[in-house]
């Protein structure tokens, strides 16, 4: 029979409760600075007749909570022999989202360059790249239960394809920010899993002379991103060295994927968000604006994004440096949770997946932070849990309730 308290039980009783309340206390900050953000609507992406993005994150918020308590009314072991065919079910998605490049399909919005989504009529939209994560890591944790799927370099190969053709093909949409995430993910897993040193430097070596192939493929706007960082102005408004060279030397600026002239206008083109992000951050001080107010509120237009890829920095600005410490806390305490359940787990293939997504939330929550500060290239890497977007948080919600199943487990 169901119980929807039986979740609660099991071992690790505290470290899963500190992890499920984190979860919830981030995804309710979500929801307050999305509804503070001042940009209520979202008309192309309506559920059920929806519009307003606050109520819609809260409604996926719910959802996610409700398949999390059903997410352990069974155990995860069942999902270990349905991992394969739950990825070459995503699969299927990302291949379909590739077709629309092709044939114009009805239900494969283009956004803003991109083919992420898929719709189902007017009720909602859901992101397969997002539930690619998770999916990935059950799949490449199922693999890695056997030693000898990872001690040799020729066994290596099989999670290699596994995670390189998935890459290729969220590349293709384009969606340079899973792209980037996933090789991080393949290559800690298979450190923890207990693979050799010098096999792991093979694969980065490889990954690295890859790079120059991903560059000349990548849209314009995809390396002006990643440019950013490089050529951010510094904190006095004059510009560093290397975009002083680049407007000087034009196979330098082409180098980057940029030209000369919008170098000269960068600070009101593609460096605009960046400049705007740690604006915002240093407005904030020690305690904030105060929520709804300051500048980045009654000009909405002055941080662009700031419900979704800058929303830490619309958070930094709204309750200054100690809420974008207690940010910080709370992933820190989920993160910490996750790998305790991994060590703690008996199962190896619960260790590995537990691990996995404690590893994916980490990777995550550094880039989008270093991205807000200019340490880190604009992928469009979300906040776990705080960002907008329905799919990515009904995932990382579903996520924290397989780690805790995990947990629960004897």
């Amino acid at each position: 029979m169901f119980d929807m308290f039986d979740f609660l039980r099991g071992k690790l009783f505290l470290t899963r409760m500190v992890m499920l309340a984190s979860a919830a206390g981030l995804t309710t900050i979500g929801i307050l600075m999305i509804y503070a953000s001042g940009n209520p609507y979202d008309s192309s992406a309506s559920l059920g007749g929806i519009t307003d993005i606050w109520k819609k994150q809260a409604i996926y918020a719910a959802a996610g909570f409700i398949g999390l308590i059903f997410l352990n009314s069974f155990s995860y072991k069942k999902l270990g022999p349905a991992s394969g065919w739950l990825y070459f079910g995503i699969i299927v998605l990302l291949a379909v989202l590739i077709l629309d490049i092709f044939i114009d399909l009805p239900f494969v919005p283009l956004k803003k360059g991109s083919r992420r989504w898929i719709l189902f009529g007017s009720l909602f939209q859901f992101q397969p790249s997002e539930f690619f994560k998770l999916v990935y890591i059950i799949a490449l944790g199922w693999h890695l239960r056997y030693r000898s799927n990872y001690r040799n370099l020729s066994s290596l190969l099989p999670p290699f394809l596994l995670t390189i053709f998935p890459m290729a093909l969220i590349f293709l949409e384009p969606d340079l920010g899973t792209v980037l995430l996933m090789m991080p993910v393949f290559l800690s897993m298979l450190f923890l899993a207990g693979a050799r040193v010098k096999h792991l430097v093979i694969i980065i070596s490889i990954a690295i002379l890859g790079l120059p192939v991903l560059w000349l493929n990548m849209h314009d706007y995809q390396r002006m991103r990643v440019s950013s960082v490089l050529l951010q102005s510094k904190i006095d408004g004059s510009d560093n060295w290397l975009k002083q060279k680049s407007i000087e030397k034009p196979w330098l600026a082409k180098l980057l994927g940029v030209s000369a002239e919008r170098l000269r206008t960068w600070e009101a083109g593609e460096g605009y968000h960046l400049t705007r992000s740690k604006l915002a951050i240093a407005s904030g001080g020690l305690s904030g604006q105060g929520f709804r107010s300051g500048p980045f509120v009654k000009y909405g237009k002055f941080l662009p994004e700031k419900h979704n890829d800058f929303i830490f920095a619309f958070i930094s600005h709204q309750w200054g440096f100690a809420g974008a410490m207690l940010l910080v806390g709370l992933y820190a305490l989920l993160i910490a949770c996750g790998m305790e359940i991994s060590a703690a787990s008996t199962d190896t293939f619960g260790s590995y997946v537990a691990a996995g997504i404690s590893i994916i939330f980490a990777i995550q929550v550094l880039v989008n932070i270093g991205m807000n500060i200019g340490l880190m290239p604009i992928t469009g890497i979300t906040l776990p849990f705080i960002s907008y977007g329905g799919s990515s948080l009904l995932v990382n919600i579903f996520a924290v309730g397989l780690v805790n199943n995990i947990g629960r487990t004897k």
